[in-house]
């Protein structure tokens, strides 16, 4: 369909509108009238649509739904000034439903009666007929509901979706994302124009100018410049297939690679996606270097299962707005994407942004189990209609999981590149296994911390426990603190110090997010992969290592976060690890035989993929699933953590939340969104248990100290 007809079929609506009485004119946002709103709407919806290649019936589809989501506010019944309104997105479906000549004979079947389900649900996630009649019961007193219920909720709509493929369902699904992405940008009036840029291809810098730019970045970091390694990256980013998989040795620059493949393949959007809650710094200023602020979202700081689940029937949050995957590129957590891909919430308004876009997901063996169940979905039915590519990158590659992603993507479509010379030519690491826990034998052997030297716990209270304890005993080194129990605030100020510090005592954060390099480890032991992780943080960028850099403490009080199975595993291989190290160098990272422990879960991981395929057909691979945000952490794997107020910053955030309700233009609401952020730390339930809320804010407020981050209380 041309562009013309596209607006000629917009028109013709309103004039009907206006046939059927409506004043277009009525101001129905604040300094808005209902035909500007339409307009901007349709404007920025279309553009999109064109971009990702929507079918003309849909184009279509979003022009009515553009033209008459709204159309509740039209009614004599509805003012901008009245504090009680009526539900506009439910006055409108009934209004249409008496009106339904103003659409003849389109949108085309089976679209119509979609079409008012989407006018219905415009401001909620797309629930499930029941639901929504549930929920629209408890907000409609003294009003007839039967009718309605009768012709759609539980009679027309499913036997409509049935008529539709499964890809059909999904452009279904995108249409209704795409314009309420649209409504949402226009009725909070953000600038429209800083909005579209985020959807057009950005003119690619030439390869001298990149290559000048990671040489100041490389020197900036580690004062040399590997040319060979970068031919490498560049070969590599320059693939024709559109998956690939790429195991290399920490430091080896993998973060370089995603961006110059970002780079060269031109996609939509970039999804930078990490396995855990980490420090952004590095890949903000890396990709700073190429593109401007405007940019790059910072969205994983937030668990937000809790926000997209939330139904308000008559409008969004503010803070949502900065939720749905607008940025051209996205550094954000497997759970951001998976929460969309299981069509959790309001996933709706932010899927079909991953669309023509490229994925890197970082550290794929971190995936858990059913992580990996859950983006098997993604790669079997959504990547190939999407035309979606990824990236995988690992320095500890799991073989099993390898075989499960390249069982997913179509066949010949991915390039598998094991760096096994890379490995091969590293001898970084002396590795001695000590029978002591680890606070006894940091005791005991003080002198060794005379090395620039890096101390890893499994569990932030003995990160904690331990600095305290190091603070006393070696009051001439300076010594700290890092964890993921930190407000983002003191984390980058922590970060900023971390060259500084003679001992950095962590937890599982040191293994992916700091570009750091010590002269020793202390470890406790845990499973294989994460030991490997935590090996690349000590001689990082070095050569031979000539004596004992890394000792690991096999004796653990609680093999928590991780299971026995894993620490029990890790206990038998440990001892073939280190005389691999001895005789070949790294390259011993990439034997399979360190890996069999997990064909345990691969029984797991095809069981729960079954079952969330079930679950997805019951919702008609088109309604939302509805869950709470534990629940949700819970089915992926994931320890539960909660985001919260520290208890120090709690009048900081008040006056800022206060202050981003009045604000009134979108740079003033970004930034102040940002500071809010910046205030916010995440806690595990032990913490939460006993916290307190208050009315204004939907976050718990927990116990903190700047140095120590979140506590425990415990009782005396």
């Amino acid at each position: 369909m041309s562009d013309i007809s596209i607006r000629v079929l917009l028109n013709e609506l309103k004039v009907k509108l206006k046939s059927k009485g409506m004043d277009l004119f009525k101001e129905t946002h604040w300094g808005k009238s209902y035909e500007r709103h339409v307009d901007e709407c349709f404007e920025l919806a279309e553009e999109i649509s064109k971009l990702i290649n929507l079918k003309q019936e849909l184009r279509e589809f979003i022009v009515f739904l553009c033209c008459l989501h709204d159309v509740g506010k039209l009614l004599p019944t509805w003012s901008l000034n009245a504090k009680n309104r009526p539900l506009h997105s439910i006055e409108g479906a009934e209004w249409l439903l008496e009106n339904a000549d103003i659409i003849d004979s389109k949108p085309k079947e089976p679209y119509i009666h979609l079409l008012i389900y989407a006018i219905m649900t415009h401001h909620t996630p797309l629930y499930v007929p029941p639901k929504l009649d549930e929920k629209v019961m408890k907000s409609i007193i003294g009003k007839k509901w039967n009718k309605y219920k009768s012709r759609l909720l539980l009679n027309e709509l499913n036997s409509e979706l049935e008529k539709l493929s499964r890809e059909e369902i999904l452009d279904l699904v995108d249409a209704i994302g795409i314009m309420k992405l649209a409504d949402i940008i226009s009725a909070k009036d953000l600038n429209l124009v800083e909005i579209r840029n985020q959807y057009y291809p950005q003119e690619s810098p030439s390869d001298q100018h990149i290559e000048k730019k990671l040489i100041e970045r490389a020197i900036q970091k580690r004062r040399s410049f590997d040319q060979e390694k970068y031919r490498k990256q560049l070969n590599l980013s320059l693939s024709t297939k559109p998956h690939i998989i790429v195991a290399a040795p920490t430091g080896w620059g993998k973060t370089n690679l995603a961006l110059l493949r970002f780079l060269k393949k031109q996609p939509l959007k970039l999804f930078y996606i990490l396995p855990t809650i980490t420090a952004i710094k590095d890949f903000y200023h890396t990709f700073k270097a190429f593109f401007p602020e405007e940019y790059i979202g910072e969205y994983f700081y937030f668990a937000d299962a809790e926000l997209l689940g939330r139904a308000n029937l008559e409008e969004e949050d503010l803070l949502d707005i900065y939720r749905y995957f607008v940025p051209k590129i996205i550094v954000t957590t497997i759970d951001q994407l998976l929460l969309t891909t299981l069509q959790i919430g309001k996933y709706h308004i932010r899927r079909f942004n991953l669309r023509n876009s490229l994925v890197v997901i970082d550290e794929f063996h971190l995936l858990t189990p059913r992580m990996m169940a859950a983006l098997r979905l993604f790669l079997k039915h959504l990547s190939e209609h999407y035309k979606t590519s990824f990236l995988f990158m690992s320095a500890t590659p799991s073989p099993i999981y390898i075989d499960l992603i390249n069982e997913a993507l179509p066949e010949h479509k991915v390039e598998v590149h094991i760096l096994g010379e890379d490995y091969g030519n590293l001898k970084r690491h002396k590795v001695e296994i000590i029978d002591m826990n680890i606070e006894d034998f940091i005791l005991k052997h003080q002198d060794l911390l005379k090395e620039r030297t890096l101390i890893i716990v499994n569990t932030v209270r003995k990160a904690q426990n331990l600095y305290e304890k190091l603070k006393e005993t070696v009051k001439d080194k300076k010594v700290i603190l890092i964890h993921g129990d930190f407000a983002y605030r003191d984390r980058a100020e922590i970060e900023e110090k971390i060259r500084e510090a003679e001992i950095l005592v962590a937890t599982q954060v040191a293994e992916v997010s700091l570009d750091i390099s010590y002269n020793l480890l202390i470890t406790e032991i845990a499973p294989i992969p994460s030991l490997i992780q935590r090996f690349g943080r000590v001689n990082r960028y070095g050569h031979k290592a000539e004596k004992t850099n890394v000792y690991i403490c096999r004796k653990i009080d609680s093999t928590k976060p991780y299971s026995n199975v894993l620490i029990s595993e890790s206990d038998k291989k440990l001892p073939e690890l280190v005389e691999g190290l001895e005789q070949v160098g790294e390259e011993i990272y990439l034997k399979e035989e360190f890996w069999e422990y997990e064909k345990l879960f691969e029984r797991d991981i095809l069981n729960f993929e079954d079952n969330i395929t079930k679950i997805l057909e019951m919702m008609n691979n088109f309604y939302s699933v509805i869950a709470e945000e534990s629940d949700i952490l819970e089915m992926l794997g994931r320890e539960e953590i909660w985001l919260a107020v520290p208890d120090i910053y709690l009048c900081d955030v008040l006056d800022l939340r206060r202050k981003l309700i009045q604000a009134t233009s979108f740079d003033e609401r970004k930034r102040i969104y940002a500071l809010i952020k910046s205030y916010l730390t995440h806690a595990p339930r032990s913490c939460v248990r006993n916290a307190k809320w208050i009315d204004e804010l939907n976050w718990p407020i927990v116990k903190y100290n700047k140095e120590l981050g979140v506590y425990l209380v415990t009782s005396t």
